[in-house]
């Protein structure tokens, strides 16, 4: 006799890939006729963007470009000048799509470079690095057991997890006039780091809030050089196709689109294109039967693994990075370009090695500028027994410090881990049942047995032809005994 269970589908999106792309462009650059020969290159700056994702071929493509702002002394031995260029990107990764699939990824630049290969001519370098997760949209089959005969069995366990329930993404423009302590007169470079201060799901909508974190190199009307940090603030809300509960949390990867930033009045007008992409995850308790038997009847159960990929902690942790930096020269700005974190993978723990470079513009005694650049970094250890580990940077400011005669730099970087686990769950999907049996008169009525190591009242229950119920009332029992105690064990 067959017992059919019935099947419910429970639907969630599972993170398919998390690996990192690095791409580097390069471009020749010829100077405007307006501006004078290239003596020395002084140094070069940047911003990423992305501009688009998409499935090509079974291929992952990201576009974009990189903003580069280049500032070099002239032969002619005037004031130092600024060209500004676009480098575009295409990177591409193999994978293939599974389905109804999303692609999340940030965007960071590693390093940017200029060197003049003649006198009105630059070689610009950019190197891009993106951290590429995809997922797509999965369901499991969960089963149920209909109405049962009453000597039937059931184990039932209740697992409660978090997962992924929706994914997608939205751009939207900040668009904002931030004041300043200095008016700026002129703008030499400027980049944007945007942060998630504040993110949470109020039913059908998920909400956030966060800042921009604009760090701008100008010149004053003195052309004096200085540099100024301030914050742009935005503030958005998403449309969710569900309906969550308290519990649930929206995670979102912001990008950069675009950006534009201007002198206006006392201050600076900023417009900065997002690119919001946001997953929802959401406690829920799957339940399901993990055996089945009856001890008057043989009964085979139809056993199979369900993989629910549960998302089980997240740690967020800091990385303080310092370099001394040497001579005699006075710093005027530095700005640290973040490397791709690599993760390794060791039994019970994952190690992120995180760093990169820090560029440090510089004052000479003689009032000359130039740039030098300084690599640091660091190893962190996190324990863990899953099967995934994705690792988000955020980005943090970067710090001259004077230290007695000299000067050193510093940033903040914090490195948020996520845990999932994909270990299978094992459950009963039906059953075939035989005929009732006549219970053998010379049977005993109890049996007296130790409780062995490491097994369970379901298991003597299953092992001796008796119901754990029957086990516990007989020996007053509200919990699993100690190991070798002795139980009188009724058989049914």
């Amino acid at each position: 006799m067959d017992i059919p269970f019935e099947k419910t589908e429970n639907m969630f999106w599972q993170q398919k890939l998390y690996a990192p792309v690095m791409q580097e462009e390069a471009q020749e650059f010829r100077l405007p006729e307006s501006l004078p020969d290239i003596g020395r290159v002084i140094g070069a700056w940047g911003q990423a963007m992305l501009r688009n994702k998409e499935w090509r071929d079974n291929h992952v493509v990201m576009n974009g470009g990189v903003m580069v702002w280049v500032l070099y002394a002239p032969e002619d031995g005037s004031a130092p000048r600024r060209v500004e260029s676009w480098i575009p990107f295409s990177a591409r990764m193999e994978h293939h799509q599974d389905g109804e699939s999303i692609v999340r990824a940030e965007c960071l630049l590693c390093s940017v470079d200029a060197r003049n290969v003649a006198g009105r001519k630059l070689m610009l370098r950019a190197s891009v690095g993106l951290m590429v997760q995809t997922m797509t949209r999965k369901k499991a089959l969960l089963c149920s057991p209909g109405q049962l005969p009453e000597d039937i069995q059931l184990l039932e366990r209740a697992y409660p997890m978090v997962l992924t329930r929706e994914a997608g993404e939205r751009s939207f423009l900040a668009d904002e006039v931030v004041s300043m302590e200095r008016r700026p007169e002129r703008i030499l470079y400027y980049r944007i780091s945007p942060r998630v201060c504040e993110q949470k799901v109020l039913g059908s909508r998920a909400v956030f809030r966060g800042v921009g974190e604009l760090h701008l190199l100008c010149q004053d009307d003195q052309e004096q050089l200085f540099c100024a940090d301030v914050e742009v603030p935005f503030a958005q809300y998403l449309d969710l196709d569900g309906d969550y509960d308290d519990g649930a949390e929206v995670s979102c990867i912001l990008c950069v689109t675009s950006l534009e930033a201007e002198p206006e009045g006392e201050g600076v007008r900023v417009r900065c294109g997002l690119m919001s992409q946001y997953i929802i995850n959401a406690p829920t308790v799957i339940r399901c039967v993990e055996d089945a038997y009856s001890p008057r009847r043989e009964l085979e159960p139809v056993m199979e693994e369900v993989v629910l990929p549960a998302w089980l902690d997240e740690q967020v942790r800091q990385i303080e990075l310092q370099e001394r930096l040497t001579g005699e020269d006075v710093p005027v700005d530095a700005i640290f370009f973040p490397d791709v974190p690599m993760v390794t993978r060791q039994p019970g723990s994952a190690e992120i090695r995180m760093g990169g470079s820090f560029q440090t513009l510089a004052a000479a005694p003689d009032g000359s500028l130039h740039c030098k650049t300084v690599k640091s970094y660091r190893s962190e250890t996190m324990p863990t027994e899953c099967d995934t580990v994705p690792c988000t940077w955020l980005r943090g400011g970067t710090e001259l410090r004077r230290e007695g005669s000299g000067w050193s730099v510093g940033a903040r970087l914090e490195t948020k881990f996520s845990s999932i686990s994909t270990k299978p769950i094992t459950t009963v999907t039906g059953m075939k049942a035989g005929e009732r049996r006549t219970p053998d008169p010379e049977r005993p009525s109890v049996i007296i047995r130790a409780k062995k190591p490491e097994e369970s009242l379901w298991d003597i229950a299953k092992y001796c032809g008796s119901t754990v119920s029957a086990i516990q009332r007989l020996n007053k029992l509200e919990r699993e005994p100690e190991e070798n105690r002795l139980l009188l064990i009724p058989v049914v």
